[in-house]
């Protein structure tokens, strides 16, 4: 199967691409055809908005269409397209590419309105990474979705790590936690937390400590016992959810429902409805320090089974493959359909320019 997957090259992350080169050649490396495209017009930038992607398209910007007419070229040399992370492709062109076309998104609930709503439809496969979203797509007129879990990256752990350390091997950090304190709805769960355990390490921004060093992260994660994780919205769907477990940490996560769908409950994860549940949680596994190594060496034995990025990605290859098989291949000339809405924009932008000067 050749995959194509499209990528959002944002300013926020210093070398975009460098590091998505890198994971694509991991992923070459262990057996995938995939290459990748730049979604991003004149990058680096943040992605466009749903009313300003619109408008763009509507008046024919030359930007996106010419990067739209590179896409449209690139894909006629594979099986499948992924927008990997659901940006700046309007749905009416999505349905002239020839290939099967898949949508990621990794934001939801919180940008569903301005992203993924107005966009997922046009798709022929939805992969969510928010499986308490599942319901929202098919509510939107999506025929095909199912979940995609983040997972963790090669850089997000120590692959040195063993089952006997987590069970047998010293960790001196009770409770750790990397993640901002500046939303203010988090503000409050954050502050008990530390309150309740101020022997624990807490780094991010507005936190005391600052910002922990990308070159000490693994370490203080691999002397880490416990770490509770929390979210804005629904979820699990951040990166801790899979990277706390990933460096055999014991994982005390909210969105419990929907948790026990990625972890077994009790026995890889444990699960918790409030922040003051967390706290107590908490404070019986590093009283009962066996039962914290037994749970967190399945949490560990699980992510790295079904939850590393080649896991993940296979699962691309697995859905795709199991709907292509009913999907007709689209002939349409996409660079020909550009042409024709070129011309038609053109045609309305001159419209509105002599509407306003009347």
């Amino acid at each position: 199967m050749r995959i194509l997957l499209g990528y959002s090259y944002y300013p926020s992350r210093r070398d975009v691409k460098g590091w998505v080169q890198t994971r694509i050649s991991r992923l070459r490396h262990a057996g995938f055809d995939v290459q990748v495209f730049c979604l991003t017009p004149n990058p680096p930038a943040d992605r466009l908005s749903w009313p300003s992607l619109d408008q763009l398209w509507m008046l024919g910007n030359k930007s996106l269409l010419d990067m739209y007419a590179q896409l449209a070229h690139a894909c006629q040399h594979y099986d499948v397209f992924v927008n990997w992370n659901g940006v700046n492709l309007h749905p009416d062109f999505v349905r002239q590419l020839p290939t099967f076309n898949v949508y990621g998104c990794f934001d939801d609930p919180e940008s569903s309105e301005d992203l993924s709503k107005p966009v997922a439809a046009a798709y022929d496969l939805c992969m969510v990474g928010n499986i308490a979203e599942l319901d929202s797509y098919r509510s939107w007129g999506v025929k095909n979705v199912r979940f995609w879990p983040l997972g963790f990256f090669h850089d997000d752990y120590d692959p040195a790590l063993t089952k006997d350390h987590i069970l047998h091997g010293d960790r001196s950090v009770d409770i750790s936690m990397l993640c901002e304190r500046e939303s203010p709805w988090r503000q409050d769960r954050l502050d008990k937390i530390a309150v309740a355990f101020p022997q624990g390490k807490y780094y991010g921004a507005d936190w005391p400590a600052g910002i922990l060093p990308e070159n000490e992260k693994i370490p203080l994660l691999q002397q880490s016992k416990v770490c509770i994780n929390l979210h804005n919205s629904t979820g699990p769907i951040n990166a801790r959810t899979y990277y706390l477990p990933a460096n055999g940490i014991l994982q005390i996560c909210d969105n419990k429902s929907h948790l026990g769908k990625i972890f077994e409950l009790g026995k890889e994860v444990i699960g918790y409805d409030s922040i003051d549940e967390a706290i107590d949680l908490c404070r019986y596994y590093l009283a009962h320090d066996e039962e914290r190594r037994q749970i967190a060496a399945a949490g560990w034995e699980r992510a790295i089974r079904d939850y590393n990025e080649c896991a993940v990605f296979s699962l691309v290859e697995k859905y795709a493959g199991e709907l292509m098989r009913f999907h007709t291949r689209r002939l349409s000339d996409c660079n020909a359909y550009l042409r024709r809405h070129r011309r038609r924009a053109l045609l309305r932008l001159a419209w509105h320019r002599v509407a306003n000067r009347a």
